[in-house]
């Protein structure tokens, strides 16, 4: 036995520790930093798939600058349309990066919602034009409410957020939530009016058994920006060829879970070390397609033991 006895760290204590979106994207952008410059230690997503909708994954990275190794474990259940309850449940173990003695267990489903929407705020920091004034969600959400309140605590610009859900019930809930934030909130039924109208566009669509993709990229506006949260299931293939540059958290370990045919221009650590530009003009649609990636749990991990 060792004298340092490791903590059980819950949701309750990560949520009063206050942490915004901007702690999120700044702990991210440094972690993947320090990818770029050869200093995580990453290995692919671990999925243990069952069925559409239903698997368990583990992942795992270390750095010795963060101080911290980190193993995630999270369960992905299928909910019925309108169920507002989180469909992942994950916990993750935290080492010291010298010792290897475990330092705490934390529940993982709030830092899984932060680190999942601060990537794709990462991503639209590079990708996104500035001056986006409407964001438009396919899917209502869990992640579609950390998402907004990622992208309008990065884009200052947005005014009016678009609304589209299999259940009205909760796209009214996010279109209500976005009028709390300052924004005009409007459910919008036809999701290819939506993209027309989108500067951002985030989509968190889940997985079911008879899932068939309904949006076409063709559609988005000139310059938009999509968050592909739900790992591009809701785009049909053909459609990325609209797409003027598509963008992943790793090259290295992508497509375990993502459909077929994406290419990939570049991804986090690539944007965040400054060896790709981002975008290019004010015309080039951009898409982040992202399955999830261990860098980034490592992330909000040392972010939050180090305001612990």
């Amino acid at each position: 036995m060792t004298d340092v006895e490791p903590v059980f760290i819950d949701e309750g204590e990560i949520r009063r520790l206050g942490l915004t979106p901007s702690d999120a994207r700044n702990a991210l952008l440094h972690a993947y930093r320090l990818q770029h410059a050869g200093r995580v230690h990453v290995q692919p997503k671990m999925s243990l798939d069952i069925a559409p909708g239903r698997k368990f994954q583990a992942m795992c990275a270390a750095c010795e600058e963060l101080g911290l190794a980190v193993v995630k474990w999270l369960g992905v259940a299928p909910r019925i349309a309108g169920d507002a309850s989180p469909g992942i449940h994950a916990l993750a173990v935290l080492n010291d990066f010298n010792s290897g003695v475990p330092l705490a267990v934390m529940e993982a489903n709030a830092m899984t919602g932060l680190r999942t929407a601060g990537m794709s705020a990462l991503a639209a920091w590079f990708l996104a034009r500035k001056d986006s004034r409407t964001i438009g969600f396919i899917g209502c959400g869990l992640q579609a409410r950390m998402h907004l309140e990622a992208m309008c605590d990065l884009f200052p610009s947005l005014t009016v957020a678009l609304c589209n859900s299999r259940s009205e019930q909760s796209a009214r809930r996010l279109a209500d939530s976005a009028e709390t934030l300052g924004l005009e909130g409007r459910v919008y039924p036809d999701p290819a009016q939506l993209l027309r109208e989108s500067d951002i566009v985030v989509t968190s669509v889940p997985a079911s058994a008879d899932f068939e993709p309904f949006l076409d990229a063709s559609h988005l506006a000139p310059g938009a920006f999509v968050a592909a949260v739900d790992i591009g299931r809701s785009w049909h293939s053909e459609g990325f060829a609209a797409v003027d540059c598509v963008a992943t958290d790793s090259r290295l370990h992508h497509g375990i879970d993502m459909k077929p045919g994406i290419g990939i221009d570049c991804d986090l650590s690539e944007l965040a070390g400054g060896v790709h530009a981002g975008r290019e003009s004010e015309a080039q649609r951009a898409l982040f397609v992202f399955q999830g990636h261990a860098t980034a749990d490592l992330a909000i991990a040392w972010l939050v033991r180090s305001r612990l």
